[in-house]
């Protein structure tokens, strides 16, 4: 198999994140065929983060050991909220004490299932009013997972049985 240099068409960054229990997830009893969801069986309720332009993110690295034989994926997902307030303080209080499952909607139209076999945990983060007028007065939350498989893709059919 070879690939041909792509056209520029694509562009970078996270339009949207959606959260949920990854208990909540399971019972959904998605399939995933050849690094796709196919189907969604049910309705599943996620809450949706709307991002600003350029502040968020979806990393995923390859790990892997040629002493051992292994190799896993560890996701990282960066969501950042604008404006401390108190109702965004007890949500990312609550998220904090579970394991998360991400649907990530890219700029480009893609979205792509993060942590849905072990899920995802809010492990790091800051609450900061920044310096200068300009700064960022709100939260910077970084779910980070461990996973077999790498990141799957959806199709916005599938998002479609989300709701919010």
């Amino acid at each position: 198999m070879s690939y041909d240099l792509d056209c520029r068409d694509t562009v970078g960054g996270v339009k949207s994140v959606r959260l949920a229990g990854l208990q909540e997830y399971e019972a959904l009893s998605a399939t995933i065929v050849d690094g796709a969801v196919t189907v969604i069986p049910a309705t599943a309720t996620f809450y949706k983060y709307e991002q600003l332009k350029e502040t968020s993110s979806l990393t995923e690295t390859i790990n892997g050991s040629s002493q051992n034989g292994t190799v896993y994926f560890t996701p990282e997902v960066v969501v950042v909220l604008s404006k401390l307030d108190v109702t965004k303080r007890n949500e990312i209080k609550v998220l904090a004490q579970q394991r998360l499952v991400a649907i990530v909607e890219g700029n480009d139209g893609s979205y792509w299932l993060v942590g849905y076999e072990n899920g995802l945990e809010l492990n790091a983060g800051t609450s900061a009013t920044g310096t200068a007028f300009g700064d960022l007065s709100g939260y910077s939350l970084t779910l980070s997972g461990m996973e077999k498989e790498p990141m799957v893709s959806m199709i916005p059919a599938d998002v479609a049985n989300v709701t919010f």
